[in-house]
């Protein structure tokens, strides 16, 4: 899923992403997990090249469940904080 040649362009730059998550275009998995963001309907898998596309329909069904118990896991840790 990543590419550890810098030399290859990633299929999204982070400088992109940066604007869509700014936007509020595309959001992070999670509060505290930010390696995945999901943009354009599709999960995006961060790396120093930039962002790639998750392809694999059964890696994006995880992530989609990922991301909802970890909303639920983000709800109970801002709640027992108090913010």
């Amino acid at each position: 899923m990543t590419n550890s040649d810098a030399s290859m362009m990633a299929d999204l730059s982070h400088a992109v992403m940066d604007a869509a998550l700014a936007d509020g275009d595309a959001r992070f998995l999670s509060e505290t997990i930010r390696d995945f963001a999901r943009y354009r309907e599709s999960w995006w898998i961060f790396d120093r090249a930039g962002w790639w596309e998750v392809t694999r329909a059964d890696v994006a069904a995880g992530l989609d469940l990922m991301e909802a118990n970890m909303r639920l896991a983000d709800r109970a840790v801002r709640r027992s904080s108090g913010a």
